[in-house]
């Protein structure tokens, strides 16, 4: 006996499914706590929407083909290159599904701190020469959230465009389509909830502007960056056309002289690279509106991650995500994070606190990422004794190894100071020679080997190394900013973290590659704190 199981998918009947799925979906986690939201969307990012739009790549030309095979004969040279991007969202879903289920696994409580006081932002501003409340000069003060509110009232406008379907279309049923009008119950409801996340956007934006530090813009030409953005939306909506225009052309490769298939194939690479460019357009914006902190009294015990590295390496800790030959893989390659390795690395720490730096002395722009102070070099004390201050007073402090003579007084000062949960360290592409001359310096320290030492954190040590052999696969030709996280068990002993190479791979980033090295981080202090109470300097 034979059957056969027919399928009447139509358009109306397929937005009934879409908008079912979302009602639910917005009502399951709108109805949870944040950390559970997080997790539950972080959740489905990772799962069953990749699933989907997988299947619906897949389904795309096979049911074109079938349904409208005149159609397809004639645009499938279009359609497929457009399909990619639904391929380059399924790599996107998943990064972005391990960024909101990191934000919802932690529960670091944020300090009481009180506002810095008036004569701290009156010293603040004597030490950049500010005038407080004077016209036309820098303002110390607290950046706006511009992008989440801008988020938070676009989400408003949608969720009541969408509630205001179901009046409009019964008032007059016969001037829209069917699909509308028996739809239009479900696009209000959407629309209730669209809402409702407009309004918590927007208590986010109030709830993170209220941790910030104040802080004083880089320079009174913060219209330069304000310029770049729309040169760098241009680059970014100009190469994505001229990258699948070009692959529509050589997918129909048979019909086409060579030179055309040539003069193609160089417009595809190159609308990759322009793509490209839009990117690292959009980073030197954000170095030119960056915001920098004028002294460290304004900040509060606790309140920050302090981040400490080698200054001769910020340009590699500053770059973009990037994938050899942009624009061949189609869509994948326009969903690369525009975000500098530095700031993957501060979103990962986001849920400790905001991430702190000593910026290098004679740089014109501050990286983005961590936030700049700046501290003056020589002599040594003026800028050793704010170090050890900050280290003391930081809720986490991570540092990036290295050989240089401030890096090494740095490591020995943290392993000598901190507590062992308090101190994560980042190993980079090094030799192996530069990284055992490390531990053989660190070792033959003198005050590291005394169980306690004036003002150090007293905690037993193990005899032994302080930082673990040298794993065979470290390598300077890898050019990756982090290739390890280290961190302390309480007896000091150290675990070091391989972390996963992206270089090339757009499905993933550093923020995804620093997860397993950085959960063990976060769990060690999260359980410093909860014993001992917070504590900070």
């Amino acid at each position: 006996m034979n059957t056969s199981l027919a399928l009447d998918v139509t358009p109306t009947s397929a937005l009934r499914f879409v908008l079912i799925w979302s009602v639910a979906m917005l009502a399951l986690v709108g109805l949870t706590g944040r950390r559970l939201r997080l997790q539950l969307a972080g959740l489905l990012f990772q799962t069953a929407f990749p699933v989907l739009l997988a299947v619906a790549f897949v389904a795309i030309p096979w049911g074109a083909s079938k349904e409208f095979p005149q159609w397809w004969e004639r645009w499938w040279t279009h359609a497929l290159p457009v399909a990619t991007l639904l391929l380059a969202v399924v790599f996107w879903l998943p990064q972005q599904g391990a960024r909101l289920s990191w934000f919802g696994w932690w529960d670091f409580r944020y300090p009481l701190t009180t506002p810095p006081s008036e004569t701290a932002r009156e010293e603040a501003g004597e030490a950049l020469s500010v005038t407080p409340g004077a016209p036309g000069e820098r303002q110390l003060a607290v950046p706006r959230q511009a992008g989440l509110r801008a988020l938070g009232y676009l989400l408003l406008l949608v969720g009541l465009a969408g509630t205001c379907v179901p009046t409009v279309v019964l008032s007059d049923q016969d001037s829209y389509p069917e699909w509308l009008v028996s739809n239009g119950f479900l696009l209000g409801v959407t629309g209730l909830f669209v809402t409702g996340y407009g309004h918590k956007v927007l208590v986010l934006a109030r709830t993170r502007r209220a941790r910030d530090f104040p802080s004083l813009p880089v320079s009174e030409k913060t219209w330069v960056g304000a310029l770049l953005w729309p040169a760098a939306w241009l680059c970014c909506l100009a190469g994505v056309p001229l990258t699948l225009g070009a692959m529509s052309v050589m997918m129909d490769s048979v019909e086409q002289p060579w030179w055309v298939i040539y003069i193609a194939f160089t417009l595809m690479i190159g609308g990759g690279a322009l793509f490209t460019q839009g990117r690292k357009t959009f980073l030197v914006a954000r170095r030119h509106r960056a915001r920098i902190i004028p002294s460290p009294r304004i900040l509060g015990a606790g309140s920050y991650t302090l981040y400490l590295r080698p200054f001769d390496d910020d340009r590699r800790r500053t770059a973009i995500h990037d994938i050899p030959l942009p624009g061949a893989m189609g869509g994948p390659s326009f969903v690369l994070s525009g975000r500098s390795a530095e700031e993957q690395i501060a979103d990962v720490l986001r849920p400790v606190g905001p991430l702190i730096a000593v910026g290098a002395p004679g740089e014109r722009l501050p990286h983005v990422g961590a936030v700049r102070m700046y501290l003056p070099r020589t002599p040594k004390e003026a800028w050793q004794e704010p170090v050890h201050q900050l280290m003391r007073r930081s809720r986490l402090t991570v540092l990036t190894l290295g050989t240089s003579e401030g890096t090494m007084w740095e490591l020995a000062e943290a392993l000598r100071l901190l507590p062992p949960q308090r101190l994560v360290l980042f190993l980079p592409s090094m030799d192996k020679g530069d990284y055992e001359r490390i531990r053989t310096e660190i070792d033959a320290t003198p005050h590291l080997n005394r169980t306690t030492t004036p003002g150090a954190y007293p905690s037993p040590r193990l005899p032994g190394s302080r930082l673990p052999p040298c794993p065979p696969w470290l390598d300077r030709s890898d050019w990756e900013p982090v290739r390890g996280v280290i961190h302390f068990d309480a007896d000091w002993t150290p675990t070091l973290t391989p972390v996963m190479s992206t270089r090339g791979d757009p499905r993933r980033n550093l923020f995804v590659a620093l997860l397993p090295g950085m959960k063990a981080a976060l769990t060690s202090l999260g359980e410093h704190e909860r014993r001992t109470g917070w504590h900070c300097g």
